[in-house]
């Protein structure tokens, strides 16, 4: 059954009001640094998304978008990106425009009727998480967004600089690479750790990821010497094998340099990015 035209083109009208909204946004402010912090917005709503849908199952999305993929879940992964793109934009959009606090009430109510639409039409579910929540929580985020930005256009101290880019990483690496591997099914994570498979597979992903960022970005801020940093690599390898061969990293056959090597490379090139981007070098 074709479903673009009953659910898939609902969260393709989504992004593509996200996409004008952050392209004005960014427009607006004329500073590379609002790239940077929407990453960093993205990255907080994902991370608070991540607890309500995986491991609290609050809600889940039916967008369609993904034909036989890996898991069904990676289809409600989907329709959730398209939905914390949205949310995140329209944080910055705040932030960047200093608005007014009515217009936190009158954008959580735009999205509550977003919400109650897409219930209406099938392509959205809710369990104990309720349209209310919404209403409730994005003048929070709205908030955090402004105070975040504030700091941004002044010197951001050592400790919170390096909490921006830690979140920033999250939609850098969890969403293009680790979730870009599974769906090529060149990469899973063991289903059996946790009683839930959804669950273990998830809580395994983000085990992984803070194993692989933390130390990312203490040999691009510290600066190590070379023998350091070769040495930090190294001891990653070694984890992520013996991680392979205890089945908590499931790899396809062949690829386990390939897929270890371009995670690691693309983690240090992330912590450049967000790294040169807050720091206007780009």
């Amino acid at each position: 059954m074709d479903y673009f035209w009953t659910n898939t083109i609902w969260y393709v009208l989504l992004g593509i009001l996200t996409l004008i909204e952050l392209i004005f946004v960014v427009v607006k402010a004329k500073n590379h640094r609002v790239l940077a912090l929407y990453l960093t917005l993205m990255g907080i709503v994902l991370d608070f998304e991540s607890i309500i849908l995986i491991f609290l199952k609050g809600y889940s999305y039916y967008p369609k978008i993904l034909q036989n993929p890996p898991l069904p879940f990676d289809d409600v992964l989907a329709g959730n990106i398209f939905s914390q793109t949205s949310v995140a934009a329209t944080a910055l959009m705040v932030a960047v425009l200093n608005l007014k606090y009515y217009w936190y009430i009158v954008l959580a109510g735009l999205y509550a009727i977003i919400e109650e639409s897409f219930l209406a039409l099938g392509i959205y579910s809710q369990g104990w998480y309720k349209t209310w929540m919404t209403v409730a929580l994005l003048p929070l985020l709205f908030q955090i967004a402004k105070i975040l930005y504030a700091k941004n256009l002044k010197t951001i101290k050592p400790l919170f600089y390096y909490g921006y880019i830690l979140l920033a990483l999250f939609p850098l690496n969890i969403v293009i690479v680790t979730w870009g591997f599974m769906l090529l099914r060149l990469q899973e994570f063991s289903f059996t750790v946790l009683p839930d498979p959804i669950m273990s597979r998830h809580f395994l992903v983000l085990i992984h990821h803070s194993l692989i960022s933390i130390p990312m970005m203490l040999i691009y801020f510290l600066r190590p010497k070379w023998t350091w940093k070769a040495l930090v690599i190294l001891m990653l390898y070694i984890a992520y094998y013996i991680a392979f061969k205890a089945n908590l990293i499931l790899i396809k056959e062949g690829w386990f340099l390939p897929v270890s090597t371009i995670t690691f490379f693309w983690m240090y090139l992330s912590v450049l990015i967000m790294d040169k981007l807050y720091t206007n070098n780009m």
